[in-house]
């Protein structure tokens, strides 16, 4: 599938980010954003574990550019910074200018975090008529989490049915990965968080 596959608004990112790191504006711009996926770090099975990090790879390449460039290029692409042990933590950042705007990061964290109420039954679906049912349940399960989560309980009905379109087009654009993606996400995957490190680190 070439093309952009990430559908959300610059200003519903922008409200979303606001909302859960209520601290943006006032932080120095030589911030940096983090992205933390916190994953078991005990019988992860390999295959998935792959799927999981190319699916990551796949929502960055289409979240702000054309996916084919994306994809052919040779440098630029989506990588952690570092890993911590213990359950690991994979890190991932990007300056907080860009964060402001449309961040990468953050519809990462709305992807993961909500994915697994809307991987339920894609890939069951056995025809149009069924999939379009399946498909409007689970914005709706999208929509009511949404409302029930911590700092996100102020967004508009139409910033949570954008959010739901999104996370739900991507559980149907990348059917075949989401298999592998949900069983790891139910075996090893701890959660999502999304913080700010106010102090850059010289020499990165």
């Amino acid at each position: 599938m070439t093309g952009q596959l990430i559908a959300i608004s610059h200003s519903s990112v922008r409200a979303i980010t606001k909302s859960v790191l209520p601290e943006i504006d006032e932080v120095s711009s030589d911030a940096y954003l983090h992205l933390i996926v916190s994953i078991s770090a005990e019988n992860i099975v390999a295959r998935d574990f792959a799927a999981f990090l190319e699916f990551i790879d796949r929502i960055y390449g289409r979240s702000h550019k054309d996916f084919r460039s994306y994809s052919r290029r040779q440098t630029g692409h989506f990588k952690f910074a570092k890993c911590q042990q213990g359950s690991w933590e994979l890190i991932a950042r990007e300056a907080l200018g860009v964060a402001t705007n449309s961040s990468p990061l953050v519809i990462m964290w709305l992807v993961l975090k909500y994915l697994p109420s809307a991987v339920l039954s894609v890939s069951s679906a056995y025809n149009q008529y069924e999939q379009g049912r399946l498909a409007r349940a689970n914005r709706q399960r999208i929509r009511e989490e949404l409302g029930r989560s911590g700092g996100l309980e102020d967004l508009t009905s139409k910033q949570r049915a954008e959010v739901a379109r999104m996370i739900e087009r991507v559980s149907q654009q990348e059917v075949t990965l989401i298999p592998r993606v949900r069983r790891f996400m139910a075996s090893s995957f701890i959660g999502v968080r999304i913080s700010i490190d106010k102090i850059r680190n010289r020499g990165d």
